[in-house]
């Protein structure tokens, strides 16, 4: 269910104040979708609701550049709404419970607060229903229409883990994206001049998540454009080239690749399949030989020499668990299993690179001199994901692909006009 969408949202609405509209705006139709009315009330409420989330200053510009983006999300989330309800999908109150139930726990709102919260706000509950019902319905319209035709095979997911191992070393990027989908051909410039208003609202400081959630018209809206990690291959060639010369944090410029414009923003980038050396784990055993606290320097390095002598003497891990067992030598210690990352620099300088069964070189503490051994090593695990994630990230794909294919179809189809 795309509640997520309202997590934001609702963070921002209390400290919100709508500036008032005329009523000959607000009454009149601005659009007609397949005989189902949009109106200037509709387009109103709206944009109060874009400009809290996306902390946009409520100023007589910024409504302007609002209102056909606006109205592009209203007609699209009516035709979600109308094929829902051709298949006898319905958004029932218990939906809707649930949803603003969700809202509440995101937002640290007491149970059965959300109404007073809304009301304190001054946004209505009725706006915030309407674009709900859209989203929850297209969610289970693409659950049932589309979800049960995507089928992931093995060779699927075998071509990806060899893209993957083929692609160790090379870099792979976090990243989100708003995408605005061109229809008609004769559309494109006009398009891009929406993703370059996005874009200019972004530079003002618009929250791009929210931004995403309000006008992407891509199956990420739902997470707010969060797209997770891409490698090589797995996005079109035009974005691929686009990433590769972005800095972190970056916005795109418009982006026209296979459908339509996109804009991305790079959150990070890493090597792909490269493990963490510090996440190895090390079981590990300690040996000290005590120094007073009054020893001479040479009575140190007496001591130092001993316990070269004793860690010679000792063969293995084994051996020295049977001495420690048998009372023949004091200052053992089973330090169990310990990850790198975890360790003091000291102790990881010393035991890093240390062969299994085999002391380190002494290190002098306060209490003496200490020395370590690896009694077994754990490489840290592959990078490279495991077969059930990568079968959900294939599906997740090809249902976005479908649900935009079923969306363009939808709006082909429709019977929009404009007033």
């Amino acid at each position: 269910m795309r509640v997520a969408v309202y997590g934001l949202l609702l963070s921002l609405l209390a400290t919100f104040a709508p500036a008032p509209s005329s009523a000959q705006g607000v009454q009149r139709i601005a659009a007609i979708v397949n005989d189902e009315i949009i109106s200037g009330y509709d387009i109103e409420q709206r944009i109060r609701l874009v400009m809290a989330s996306t902390k946009m200053a409520d100023t007589p510009d910024n409504r302007r550049r609002l209102r056909g983006q606006v109205l592009r999300s209203l007609i699209d989330e009516q035709l979600q709404i109308q094929a829902a309800d051709r298949f006898g999908i319905a958004v029932r109150d218990a939906d809707f419970d649930r949803a603003f139930r969700f809202i509440e726990q995101q937002n640290n709102v007491p149970t059965g607060q959300i109404d007073r919260f809304l009301v304190r706000a001054g946004i209505p509950k009725d706006a915030l229903r309407q674009q709900m019902k859209a989203e929850i319905a297209w969610s289970k319209l693409v659950r049932r229409r589309i979800s049960p035709n995507v089928q992931i095979g093995e060779e699927e997911v075998n071509e990806v883990l060899d893209r993957l191992r083929q692609n160790a070393g090379k870099p792979e990027y976090r990243v989100s994206e708003i995408f605005l989908p061109i229809d008609n051909p004769e559309l494109d410039d006009e398009v891009r001049r929406s993703a370059l208003r996005l874009i200019e609202q972004l530079q003002g400081g618009a929250a791009f998540s929210a931004m995403a959630r309000q006008f992407s018209r891509g199956a990420t809206a739902a997470t707010g454009g969060s797209v997770g990690w891409v490698q090589p291959g797995q996005m079109a060639t035009e974005l691929e080239r686009a990433l590769a010369s972005m800095s972190r944090n970056e916005v795109s410029q418009p982006i026209r690749a296979s459908g339509g414009y996109y804009i991305l923003l790079l959150h990070e980038q890493r090597v792909i399949a490269r493990s963490d050396p510090l996440d190895a784990t090390l079981d590990l055993r300690q040996l000290l030989v005590t120094v007073g606290a009054d020893a001479s320097s040479a009575d140190r390095d007496a001591k130092a020499a001993e316990a070269l002598r004793l860690a010679a003497d000792i063969d293995g891990c084994g051996d020295i668990a049977a001495r420690a067992g048998a009372g023949s030598i004091d200052g053992y210690t089973n330090l169990g299993t310990l990850k790198l990352s975890d360790m003091p620099a000291r102790i990881r300088d010393a035991v890093q690179d240390l062969a299994e069964g085999r002391f380190s070189e002494p290190i002098q503490v306060d209490e003496g001199w200490l020395m370590l051994m690896v009694c077994k090593r754990e490489a840290p695990k592959s990078a490279i994901p495991e077969r059930e994630a990568i079968v959900q990230n294939l599906t997740r794909q090809r249902m976005s692909m479908l649900a935009q294919r079923y969306m363009r179809d939808l709006r082909r189809d429709a019977v929009v006009e404009l007033r």
